[in-house]
């Protein structure tokens, strides 16, 4: 990694690390300030945002959930060893969030698309570990098949199924 090119593209891969943790960070920390104040009102004269705001507001067990959630990735993509795991539950976020926002014309869908554009850039940097970690979670283990398994095995479930319907 001596060559100047390479230095470069060192540079903006850590630009990139960087920017999106500091931002998953922040985003994550606000959660709480972010949906507090919403009050619930009739849903039939609120925008979309209102709605959200609204749903997500109600209480502050879902924004805290995903704030940490959002932390967690940030500090993960830091560090090499963790990076793609932090990619992956970021993302798991932010396509949640680019969803909403879309659906409930949220203003914000312009940020959190740049967010995971980025997160798909630090994946394209990591992509040679990425392929060995789809290729091992894809590698074939020959398991021996039986037909009388699976046939208890269906009845099990069945079985499980009728009780959780009599029990919940």
């Amino acid at each position: 990694m001596n060559t100047p090119k390479a230095r470069i593209l060192n540079l903006i891969y850590w630009i990139i690390i960087l920017s999106v943790s500091a931002s998953m960070m922040v985003y994550g920390l606000g959660k709480p300030l972010q949906f507090s104040g919403y009050k619930t009102a009739d849903l039939n004269h609120m925008s979309g945002h209102d709605v959200m705001w609204t749903f997500y507001g109600y209480s502050m067990a879902l924004p805290i959930i995903i704030g940490v959630f959002e932390v967690v990735g940030a500090v993960l993509i830091l560090f090499n060893r963790t990076r793609i795991l932090g990619c992956f539950l970021l993302s798991t976020i932010l396509i949640n969030i680019i969803l909403q926002d879309y659906i409930y014309e949220i203003s914000a869908l312009g940020s959190a698309v740049y967010y995971q554009f980025l997160i798909l850039i630090i994946l394209w940097f990591d992509s040679a570990r990425l392929k060995k970690i789809i290729n091992e979670l894809f590698k074939s283990d020959k398991k021996e098949f039986s037909w009388i398994i699976l046939a208890i095995a269906l009845v099990f479930v069945f079985l499980l199924k009728f009780l959780e319907t009599k029990i919940f």
